[in-house]
């Protein structure tokens, strides 16, 4: 049976790259699983990876019953004190969207990169009551965005089906935290699902909170799927890190947008450079934080000579190389950061970096309304 679950779940499982049983079902990663040795500190992009921003179920059935259950792992830190909120199953179908949530699954302490304990907790149940159908239509089940999870059953009052068939353009989004969205309040509050929502599109996601930082291993992933629409939002982690400096980072991004053209030409490539950070805008990283939870930048250093990046010098570089390669690539586009969320909105920003969950749907708004038409259109 736990065999034919996993299989039931790979068939209708979007957003997500690997399923692989676990031992009462599955567990499901946004990263495909070669991926992870390639990172410095494999268990970090496990953990974002492995929270589910953007992944879902799509399923076809007549159901008014719908029950979901599951075991969550929500981790929490000791270095900084965040920890994530409740586990959140959403689900929509025809219009109708309900949002159900739990704080009963497993505890993981962290201190720091460190796993320090793991507290055992209980298992998650969500019934939803879907309004009734006299036929077959689509159901999505989006999973928790800020949390791991084993999927242990879905059941329902009448048959499930995967639902092998989408009409709807493919979009892959890549990102930092801010936009994976584990500050949402459902799954339905991260911006490129709202946003995807709103536009007709099938969002995929590789946003992931400490990530961006142009991996190799996210480009050949990003290369080797099939879609029609991409968006790269990159700058943060590179400057709040300070991991790159101008001499590094204008050649990675070149790197990993060629990785990608490898398979895919004529793809949309929409290029998004960071939204407001005030602590960053001129100062470099690394970030450091205030007594009060604020994020603090760094003065220049003497050795300007380096190349140090502020997220002002990181709209100028992504500016001008996006011009650079729309003289021989015609499907590239830029959009600055700035319009998703400016120096006001900014304000809004409890620790000074991450929008809260009104900020994040503002810069679903934002997208929505200012992304680059022709970006879009060229993929209809």
């Amino acid at each position: 049976m736990r065999s034919e679950f996993e299989d039931f779940v790979r068939k209708s499982a979007r957003g997500i790259s690997w399923v692989r049983a676990a031992s009462r079902g599955v567990f499901l990663s946004r990263l495909p699983e070669w991926t992870y040795p390639q990172h410095a500190h494999a268990e970090i992009v496990g953990k974002m990876a492995e929270r589910l921003s953007g992944a879902r179920l799509c399923l076809l059935s007549q159901a008014t019953t719908l029950t979901v259950r599951y075991r969550s792992t929500r981790d929490a830190n000791l270095a900084d004190g965040w920890q994530a909120g409740p586990s959140v199953i959403s689900v929509t179908c025809e219009g109708f969207e309900e949002s159900i949530g739990h704080t009963n699954g497993d505890r993981r302490i962290w201190n720091g990169e460190t796993i320090e304990s793991l507290i055992e907790g209980e298992d998650s149940v969500a019934t939803f009551s879907l309004p009734p159908t006299d036929h077959s239509r689509r159901v999505q089940i989006w999973l928790p965005h800020n949390c791991p999870i084993e999927l242990l059953e879905v059941s329902a009052d009448s048959a499930l089906e995967p639902d092998l068939q989408s009409d709807l353009p493919r979009w892959v989004h890549y990102g930092s935290s801010i936009s994976h969205c584990e500050d949402a309040k459902t799954p339905l509050g991260v911006w490129p699902v709202d946003a995807s929502r709103r536009l007709g599109l099938d969002i995929f996601s590789l946003a992931m909170g400490g990530c961006a930082n142009l991996e190799q291993f996210a480009a050949r992933t990003i290369r080797d799927r099939d879609f029609e629409l991409l968006s790269l939002k990159l700058g943060i982690n590179v400057v709040n890190s300070a991991n790159m400096t101008s001499r590094t980072f204008v050649p990675a991004v070149h790197g990993f947008i060629d990785t990608i053209r490898e398979r895919h030409q004529e793809v949309p490539i929409l290029v998004i450079s960071p939204v407001c950070c005030p602590a960053h805008e001129n100062n470099p990283g690394p970030s450091e934080t205030s007594p009060e939870g604020m994020v603090m930048g760094q003065p220049h250093s003497r050795h300007s000579w380096i190349g140090e990046l502020t997220l002002r010098g990181i709209r100028e570089i992504l500016s001008q190389l996006v011009e650079q390669r729309a003289k021989t690539d015609p499907n590239i586009y830029y959009m600055d950061g700035l319009e998703l969320f400016d120096e006001v909105e900014a304000s809004t920003m409890p620790d000074g970096i991450h929008p809260d969950a009104a900020g994040y749907l503002r810069i679903a708004d934002n997208f929505v309304e200012r992304h680059p038409v022709e970006w879009l259109r060229r993929a209809k």
